[in-house]
């Protein structure tokens, strides 16, 4: 969000506002008239100006909402709670990153004015774009803020009163802000006060939210008064390192201490700020206890203190900052599995063979979770606690395959890293390896791989002696691999090897719990769907199976106005309908027509696939198609 640094004087802002608008009920002191003088002078606005919405794509609603998925997922709830309090009086709520774009947004039931009037997500609510409103000037003030009616810039927001609160981060820095806005309202600017208030404690709720999931490993202090009722939003909260200096604070902690800090609370010491310090804190611990609570006088103010100790240790932390929030767990076998009898059948079978020395061997068309399997297989394992190494057969070159699989020492040929490379094998050890279609693995290189799982040894390239190993393989393929051994392109003994245990995953239109997955990720994401919509997405033949279906539902729930995806917020392959899969023989066809969509350029048709050109050389001859130039 771009700042306006140098404001006009007072008197010359008055004289601004009563040339320029004469009849608009502005104080000439204040930071409306300030925003409007920069819609004009800086933005070269017009309020009578018709200004068509801005508002992002579809396509880049989706990009902006992944980039910011760690910030919409802690402030989820905080809009959620404001919503549930405010939208049923016929308020809108909506969260904005520090640009001014909308990220999420809950309408009343009969959302169509409110959908008119831009309250969408992926609407731009920039200063430079909307003049002044509730969220681009609230944004750049950084303060909480009313804009009534009137006081919007452009005349055709002046159906809207919007209560807006910024929302900063642990360093200070601005995240976005919340807003409530209504449309219509009768009363004055002072009846929305307790509605604001509402929205900044949200607001503060958030902060404090950010604040405890990034520092969930670090030594916290939080500091209330209590020698009187303490607002929730006023708790202080502040994030020490080793040497008790502060690393992170929430916004209540900012605008308490940064005066007494010399303007800068970050990096100050806490005995500068309270009457003691780290020491005599942790003290109070005893050296055992994980946090406690204790009374201080400060300023003649009576604090209560309560100091959070990370589990897992005594003393402090030793990280230099703080972490980020921990990515999802991967689901496990039963989650994967779902409510389908066939895959429970599969996995209970799969739990016995488990820490067996038994390699296992997944099948099923693209997108069915084969990466998702093999995760959930070494989670389940004895060996959790060792490394999960993932190497994807048709994605690299075919000759870095062998090094990125064996690795090499340094020094052994020209070009050599100095310091040589670990394979794809030895950094599993102990571990799970596993191998993403095999099938498109070279004929020498299975050749090698047979003899490495044969011997339980590795030889890297320049390597004095041979490195033992112990790893549990995991393979996996979406091509025949019988039919392969039929035609000569798989080596018999290798794949008996491999083929201890066989696993399908059967594609997503042969599931029989569809509806079960599809009402598990709304439910998720607090999302409801019409009948019409959710019959649309059961009937679907999902060629591109449960990752198709996860990125249709990202971007139906992207598109949903007030919770709620009908028909229109689905892509459009859905709708127009998508023919199944044909079979085995279909691989040829599709592999066909995108060379020809590309005019046999073999780059294009590589990247369009996402295979390494010599992954497409070798699939092109197992199809048996040639190029048009090449065939005399």
């Amino acid at each position: 969000m771009t700042r306006h640094s140098a404001q006009p004087h007072p008197s010359e802002l008055a004289a601004f506002v009563s040339e320029h608008f004469p009849g608009r009920a502005i104080r000439p002191d204040g930071v409306i008239a300030q925003s409007w003088y920069r819609s004009v002078v800086q933005h070269r606005l017009d309020p009578g100006t018709a200004t068509r919405l801005d508002i992002l794509s579809a396509a880049d609603i989706r990009r902006h909402q992944q980039q910011h998925q760690e910030y919409l997922a802690i402030a989820g709830q905080g809009v959620s709670g404001l919503a549930r309090r405010v939208v049923p009086a016929g308020f809108a709520v909506l969260l904005s990153d520090e640009q001014g774009i909308t990220l999420d947004a809950r309408l009343p039931r009969e959302h169509t004015p409110y959908v008119r009037s831009g309250l969408v997500v992926g609407a731009r609510w920039d200063e430079s774009i909307a003049g002044t409103n509730g969220i681009g000037t609230t944004l750049a003030a950084a303060e909480p803020l009313i804009i009534h009616r009137q006081e919007h810039f452009l005349d055709a927001n002046a159906a809207l009163s919007c209560s807006v609160a910024p929302i900063f981060d642990a360093q200070g820095l601005l995240r976005g802000c919340l807003n409530a806005t209504c449309l219509n309202s009768d009363g004055p600017k002072e009846s929305q006060y307790l509605t604001l208030q509402l929205v900044i404690l949200y607001a503060r709720l958030i902060e404090n939210a950010h604040f405890r999931q990034s520092y969930r490993d670090r030594l916290t202090l939080s500091l209330k008064p209590i020698d009187e009722i303490t607002d929730l939003a006023n708790e202080q909260l502040l994030a020490l390192d080793d040497e008790g200096r502060v690393i992170g604070a929430n916004h209540a902690a900012f605008v308490a201490h940064d005066s007494n800090a010399g303007g800068r609370l970050i990096g100050s010491r806490i005995d500068r700020l309270l009457p003691m310090s780290v020491d005599d804190l942790l003290r109070q611990t005893h050296g055992g206890a994980r946090g406690l609570r204790l009374r201080a006088r400060h300023d003649d103010t009576l604090l209560d203190l309560s100091l959070r100790i990370p589990s897992a240790r005594h003393g402090l932390a030793q990280a230099p900052a703080p972490t980020r929030a921990r990515p999802p767990r991967h689901p496990d076998l039963e989650r994967l599995a779902g409510a389908d009898p066939t895959l429970q059948h599969s996995v209970q079978r799969l739990r016995k063979v488990l820490d067996k020395d038994i390699a296992i061997l997944i099948t099923g068309e693209t997108g069915t979770g084969k990466e998702a399997f093999a995760r959930a297989i070494h989670q389940a394992s004895a060996r959790r606690g060792g490394p999960f190494v993932a190497l994807n057969c048709a994605a690299i070159p075919e000759s870095l395959i062998e090094s990125e699989l064996f690795g090499y020492r340094g020094g052994s040929f020209t070009g050599a890293e100095k310091k040589g490379m670990k394979g794809k094998l030895e950094l599993a050890n102990g571990g799970t390896l596993f191998l993403d279609e095999i099938g498109d693995m070279p004929a020498h290189l299975q050749t090698r791989l047979l003899r490495v799982l044969a011997e339980r040894e590795i030889s890297p390239i320049g390597a004095a002696a041979p490195v033992a190993l112990d790893i549990q393989v995991i393979c996996a393929t979406h091509q025949d691999l019988q039919a392969m051994l039929r035609d000569k392109g798989f080596r018999e003994d290798l794949f008996y090897r491999l083929n201890g245990m066989h696993l399908r995953l059967p594609p997503l239109r042969e599931r029989s719990d569809r509806g079960h997955l599809l009402d598990a990720q709304l439910a998720a994401q607090g999302m409801r769907i019409t009948a019409q919509a959710r019959q649309c997405l059961l009937d679907a033949p999902w060629p591109g199976n449960i990752r198709q279906l996860l990125n249709a539902l990202r971007y139906a729930v992207a598109l949903a106005e007030n919770g709620c995806i009908d028909l229109d917020c689905l892509p459009e392959d859905l709708l127009q309908g998508s023919p199944a899969p044909s079979g085995r023989g279909s691989q040829s066809e599709d592999l066909l027509a995108v060379l020809r969509r590309h005019r046999w350029n073999i780059s294009a048709a590589a990247s369009e696939l996402g295979v390494a050109r010599s992954t497409l050389y070798r699939q092109m001859k197992k199809q048996g198609l040639v190029q048009p130039n090449d065939r005399f």
